[in-house]
């Protein structure tokens, strides 16, 4: 899943909105100084991509993806899935959207933990309202088109507009279909990780 389902999933769970982020950064071990609601983030937002990556609707959505584009179908299903996500939020959430994203910014304020890069991430998504430009499926080719620079070599990421509009109901069904069970999939595992 990308950003806005990870912090989404955060605040279901109760669990800590920056940690959900530093899981993107953290490698190897988690580091045992960092605080507990960070550890406890990293390690949620790593069985989250595990459950996620693992599951028949996802990995069928990679699957249908035509070649060349399989081959970043885990990058691109992830973005589409949080599409989805901030499409159908109001499923998933009493607040809007737009409440929601602001109650994020609020509790994101970089601290002496984050490294450099998710500061800089978390500035650029609130200057430029990320997680809402999301709902939009330019603003998804926008984000694909960006996380394209961060290869060295050149990737069909900014050409895959016309794939994703012929696969884009599949997405959708995908997607509603297994949210419910990441759902109770992190409850369960929060459950876990405080008892």
């Amino acid at each position: 899943m990308n950003y806005l389902a990870h912090l989404h999933l955060a605040e279901l769970s109760n669990t800590s909105l920056a940690g959900a982020l530093l899981g993107e950064y953290a490698r190897g071990a988690i580091d045992a100084s960092l605080p507990a609601p960070l550890q406890t983030g990293i390690v949620l937002h790593r069985r989250i991509d595990s459950f996620t990556d693992a599951h028949p609707l996802h990995a069928g959505q990679v699957r249908a993806l035509p070649p060349p584009f399989r081959r970043f179908g885990g990058i691109i299903t992830d973005m589409m899935f949080d599409h989805f996500l901030a499409r159908h939020w109001q499923r998933f959430h009493s607040l809007s959207l737009e409440g929601f994203v602001q109650q994020a910014h609020a509790q994101l304020e970089p601290d002496r933990h984050w490294p450099h890069s998710m500061v800089l991430l978390v500035a650029r998504m609130k200057q430029n309202n990320l997680l809402l430009y999301y709902r939009e499926f330019d603003g998804i080719i926008t984000a694909l088109g960006r996380i394209d620079q961060r290869f060295k070599r050149p990737t069909p990421l900014p050409r895959c507009r016309p794939v994703l509009e012929q696969h884009y109901t599949g997405f959708e069904q995908a997607f509603l279909d297994f949210y419910p069970q990441l759902q109770h999939y992190v409850l369960r595992q929060v459950r876990g990780l405080a008892g």
